[in-house]
This record gives C-alpha cells, structure tokens and sequence, in this order.
C-alpha cells in the first residue's frame, strides 16, 4: 500500500480569472509518487484544528520550498533583503513540523523545508547570504535552469545524507537566498557547499528526518542518488504504514462491484 505523504500547499493566483488558488510544483508532486508515495496537498486552513482529522491518516510529510520564513518566528527583527513572507504559511508548516517532531513521523525537507525544520528546533537563519555571509558563493541563481548544477555539496562522514546519497559529495542546483545559521536543539548539519553554507540537515534521534537546501525534485531524473533520496524517505513513511494501518483492498479491484 502506498504511504500518504503531506505536502503543505503555498498560496498564489492562477486561472483566468486570476483568482486566489492553493498549490505547488508538480516536480514535488511527481518525485513522490515515482518513489510510491502517494501525496496529499494540505491547504492552508484558516483553522488549523482542522489538520486534527486529516494528519491521524498521513505517513509522512514533505516540506516544500518556497517563499521566506518570517524572522519573527526566530525571534528576529527583518532584514532589509528580506523576500516576501507569509504568516499564514508560516503557521501551517511549523505547526506539521511540530506533529511530525512529536509523533516520530518521516520527514523529508528541500529548501524552505530545511530551514523550517531548523527553526521549529529553536535555530536562526541567514535572512540574505549576500549581505550576512562573507564570501559566499552565488546561491541565488533563479535566471537558470532548475536542473542546472552550480556547486558541490560535501557530506559528513557517516551522516544519514551520505548513507542515503551514497556519494561523499555532489553537485547540486542552488535557488535560494537564506540558510541555517544558529543550529537549532538535536539538528545535525550533514552537508555543507564550498562556502561553508549548511546544505543538509538531519535530526538523529528522529524516526527519519532529512533534509536539504538545494531541490533534488528538479534534478531526480537525472541522478540515481536524487532517486534514493526520494525513495529512503518513502520506504521510511511504508515502514510507518505497516506500524498502524490494516490491509485495505486497491480501488481498481473493487471498481466493478
């Protein structure tokens, strides 16, 4: 049986008529089930005691990229090189980070994934690389394409990201402007670019919870260790399922009845 695998919505407009629409890439949508995860997009609520009858049924969750995370959830005030923020969003996906914490749930992060989960833990972040990180490299490379590599990332001997990579280091896309900078209570820094600038992140007393700043969803059809990344995380939400959840039969076999 396929595992269900949150994936909290970002907020946006799209349509003809430009109207107000809950969404995200489909490369997130499509890395999951290619791993045989089935995922669920999460909206975000207005209240969110509504997640009480929904998050009881998932496996795992799936933090996104997307826009910053406020600095006043780490206790800091903007940075004038701060992008849009949204504290709606902010609140959702602290708030799953805080379930999954509590309830052991598989957790994969990518990008805003990382850092939310590094906050969520009482870390900080770098509001802007450019201005807070002396030399650092050009993280911020949204005029190319997402797949394009533009840096290595090093992992740490022995850590859970280079098990599941199976390679000492990489190269990887980069397509964001903040990092982790205070580490936040039981995080361990798995991997780091050529700057020194935290790429991965995982929490070893935890079930399963890894992540990464770059967004292996864009690079997955072109690099086996991006596959089990997706698939170390999907196995670990199948091992949950088998925890909880009595045999159910397919839809397709009762689809005639």
């Amino acid at each position: 049986m396929r595992p269900l695998i949150g994936v909290p919505c970002l907020a946006g407009f799209g349509g003809k008529s430009d109207s107000s629409i809950y969404y995200n890439n489909q490369t997130y949508i499509h890395a999951v089930e290619r791993s045989g995860g089935m995922p669920v997009l999460i909206p975000i609520l207005t209240h969110l005691d509504g997640l009480d009858t929904l998050l009881p049924r998932l496996d795992g969750l799936l933090l996104s990229g997307g826009i910053d995370l406020d600095p006043r959830c780490y206790h800091e005030e903007p940075h004038p090189l701060l992008g849009e923020t949204n504290p709606h969003l902010d609140k959702l996906e602290l708030t799953l980070a805080r379930w999954a914490l509590k309830y052991d749930v598989p957790t994969l992060g990518i990008c805003r994934g990382m850092q939310v989960l590094n906050v969520v833990l009482g870390g900080t972040l770098y509001q802007d690389l450019s201005a807070e990180y002396s030399g650092s490299l050009r993280h911020t490379n949204w005029d190319l394409p997402r797949n394009k590599t533009v840096h290595q990332m090093r992992m740490k001997p022995g850590s859970l990201l280079e098990k599941v990579l199976g390679v000492s280091e990489i190269p990887v896309n980069s397509l964001h402007h903040q990092a982790v900078k205070k580490i936040g209570k039981g995080v361990l820094l798995s991997g780091y670019s050529e700057d020194g600038v935290p790429e991965g992140l995982e929490v070893p007393e935890h079930r399963f919870m890894l992540a990464v700043q770059c967004h292996p969803e864009e690079m997955y059809n072109d690099s086996a260790a991006w596959v089990r990344y997706f698939d170390a995380f999907v196995n670990a939400c199948v091992k949950k399922v088998e925890e909880k959840r009595p045999a159910v039969a397919p839809l397709l076999s009762v689809a005639n009845l």
